[in-house]
């Protein structure tokens, strides 16, 4: 817990507001509260801004005069709101063995696994050799966790869930912002992983926890071998992932998609329920309406890329054009 004034000096910032005020954590701008912090780094979120309860936001002047609340005014907002998460990231006891204070429901833990503090395991898991369990994670009941697998501080894992061997769940996302300078500063992200029930996780595969908010794995999800889905993903029910995929940042994948080896998803999509994508597809926008898609084509220039993607998506109109110069030159 900070006051604003000690917030202030943290990252260099103008308070404007009442110094005293106490800051608990870190929220978004929709769900925090009076007692949290939040940021906004552009216009686009000005609707966002005015309607916000947080006891204070990290804004630049453009956007001051629309905030409701108590303000910290910089330059840089997304390096400022880089360097203030690491202040409210939570530390992790360092012990090994199973945490006196760990409630295992007499789970068969093999050895060499480590049970951190405030760790509860439902009833039926198995726990094979060498897994780690942060502090504050929860596991439900008919888990099995095979060797070398990691689950970080406050991550939730839901009823009859398989872990394959290697999976790391809840590892900190990309998140760097850079300065003046372009020295790079991490982003400590604050939220956590939340899989559902009946979830299996495929060798090495790894689930960064989320930004703010939650990564969230829903009920019904097959998640195969190598995969890597990054922070603030959401991944509906009865979805499958195939190896070798990747999915950035705050994506939403709806229910009952099935997603082929080697695709890559960019970050901030929503695809909509019942969505294939064949294997090696790049997925670069929102899809809208259920179906099959596939989007592959080699490396080249991104300039290069420009224009073949402007050609191909007009071949259609093209061909119908040459078609009907075609008609008309039989027809003379």
């Amino acid at each position: 817990m900070y006051t604003l004034g000690e917030i202030a000096e943290f990252i260099d910032a103008k308070l404007i507001g009442d110094a005293n005020i106490k800051i608990t954590s870190i929220a978004s701008t929709v769900s925090a509260q009076n007692d949290q912090l939040t940021y906004v780094v552009n216009k686009r979120y000005k609707p966002d801004l005015i309607a916000s309860q947080a006891g204070v936001v990290i804004l630049n002047d453009n956007l001051l005069s629309d905030c409701p609340t108590n303000a910290l005014v910089v330059d840089d907002v997304y390096l400022a709101f880089a360097k203030i998460t690491h202040y409210f990231k939570k530390q992790v006891t360092h012990s090994t063995g199973v945490h006196s204070s760990a409630k295992t429901n007499n789970a068969k833990i093999a050895d060499g696994c480590v049970i951190g503090e405030n760790v509860v395991i439902g009833q039926n898991c198995i726990i094979s050799t060498h897994s780690s369990i942060e502090d504050g994670v929860t596991i439900g009941d008919n888990v099995y966790l095979h060797p070398n697998v990691t689950i970080l501080q406050g991550c939730s894992i839901g009823n009859n869930v398989v872990i394959s061997p290697g999976a790391v769940i809840g590892s900190e996302g990309f998140g760097n912002a850079r300065d003046q300078q372009n020295h790079w500063h991490a982003i400590a992200h604050l939220g956590n992983v939340v899989i559902g029930d009946n979830v299996t996780i495929g060798a090495n595969t790894t689930i960064d926890r989320g930004t703010i908010e939650d990564t969230e794995i829903h009920d019904g999800v097959r998640i195969d071998n190598l995969v890597h889905i990054a922070h603030n993903v959401i991944v509906g029910k009865d979805t499958a992932i195939a190896a070798n995929t990747g999915i950035a940042g705050s994506t939403i994948l709806g229910k009952r998609c099935m997603i082929g080896g080697m695709v890559g998803i960019v970050g901030h999509l929503n695809i909509c329920d019942d969505v294939i994508v064949n294997a090696k597809s790049t997925v670069d926008k929102d899809i809208k309406t259920p179906g099959m898609y596939t989007g592959i084509m080699p490396l080249m220039l991104h300039k290069q890329w420009q224009n073949v993607g402007l050609w191909l998506v007009k071949l259609d109109k093209i061909t119908k054009y040459l078609n009907v110069k075609l008609k008309n030159l039989k027809d003379q």
